[in-house]
């Protein structure tokens, strides 16, 4: 009877509190508020558009205060990250556009400049290369050609040894006429950084060119940039290459001088920050070849002296056009195929021999 009567008690004053009319109103709010916070359907706190993607594109080139006068702005607008050619090339344009305080064309001109400074020894070892190539050129042609024509194991082991052994008495190494191939992925950082920078565009590229290219973010107007480095181009390969030392056959020559000349049309659609690395490269390229080829600087850094290559009246003539190329090398696999046909003729032939000579001691197996 205690328990019964202590529930209906329990029961009365619950009754009592939320008959209140403090306490119910106070109630209702909660339950209001809780569904006015909670519901799906009220268009007032809710959008109904998506945001347009201009805006969105505005609030993203808001994001950073950050100019392109200062470090670190490539990296705000998502360049110069990570640690591949193409971001060290843009960290390495952006501290030199900040710390020279250069117009970004003059900063691509020196960026170039400063960066095949530091290769220009790897140019002088080729060049010294070239040069020691040059003076044993009959020699080297020689061996080639009793190695493209060896017809046994031997023989292309001797001549390999003659070879190898010619090279060590003038202190040849071919690893050294490999050098300016490392400009590559440098190139290939510098043509990518800056296609990247001139699409954005950066800031200040559209207004921070020079003469006839004042956007560096369009292509060239009328294509100077690109005649320029044309030009400057093949001046170079008639001054012998990078190196200065480069012997070339009649059609590489001719192969480097129309090469140029189509690049033009190939590379008229690029950015003009893009073709303005390409013709300051150029432009040092030929200076580069200028220097190396001058007689008292060789002189002052013991580069030995360039010779023209001593002519062998038994060395092949070299094709001086596509079908003379077309030609030699059609005749050159006719000869591989008809020689490798005669060695396995002769395998086959020695088999067969050997099988006869020992015939009368041959055991059959079944």
């Amino acid at each position: 009877m205690f328990k019964l009567g202590l529930r209906r008690s329990l029961q009365t004053s619950r009754r009592r509190l939320i008959s209140s009319p403090r306490i119910s109103n106070n109630f209702n709010a909660g339950i209001g508020g809780f569904a006015r916070y909670n519901s799906s359907s009220s268009g007032n706190e809710i959008k109904t558009e998506l945001t347009p993607l201009e805006e969105l594109k505005n609030q993203a080139s808001n994001a950073s205060e950050l100019t392109s006068d200062q470090i670190g702005y490539l990296d705000s607008i998502g360049f110069a990250q990570g640690y591949g050619p193409t971001a060290l090339i843009e960290r390495l344009l952006e501290y030199s556009h900040v710390y020279t305080g250069l117009p970004w064309w003059a900063t691509i001109i020196v960026t170039t400049f400063a960066v095949r400074s530091v290769m220009f020894p790897l140019y002088i070892k080729s060049s010294i290369n070239a040069a020691k190539m040059t003076k044993v050129k009959p020699e080297l042609d020689a061996i080639m050609k009793d190695l493209r024509e060896a017809e046994s194991p031997q023989e292309q082991m001797t001549a390999a040894n003659n070879r190898k052994k010619l090279m060590k008495e003038h202190d040849i190494h071919m690893t050294h006429q490999m050098f300016p191939i490392l400009q590559l992925p440098i190139a290939y950082g510098f043509f990518q950084a800056l296609r990247k920078m001139a699409n954005h565009p950066v800031e200040s590229f559209p207004t921070q060119g020079y003469a006839w290219f004042q956007d560096l973010s369009q292509v060239d107007p009328y294509c100077g940039l690109q005649i320029l480095t044309a030009a400057i181009v093949v001046g170079m390969v008639r001054m012998g290459g990078e190196t200065g030392a480069a012997n070339m056959n009649p059609l590489m020559k001719k192969i480097m001088t129309y090469a140029p000349i189509a690049s033009i049309f190939i590379t008229k659609e690029l950015s003009a920050a893009v073709v303005l690395y390409f013709a300051a490269n150029s432009i040092f390229s030929f200076v580069q070849a200028f220097i190396l080829r001058n007689k008292r600087f060789r002189k002052i850094a013991r580069m030995p002296a360039l010779v023209s290559p001593a002519s062998n009246p038994n060395a092949p003539k070299q094709p001086a056009t596509v079908s003379e190329w077309w030609k030699d090398m059609n005749k050159n696999m006719n000869s591989n195929v008809e020689k490798k046909m005669s060695e396995s003729n002769n395998k086959l032939a020695a088999i067969h021999r050997r099988k006869n000579e020992s015939s009368s001691g041959f055991i059959k197996k079944h």
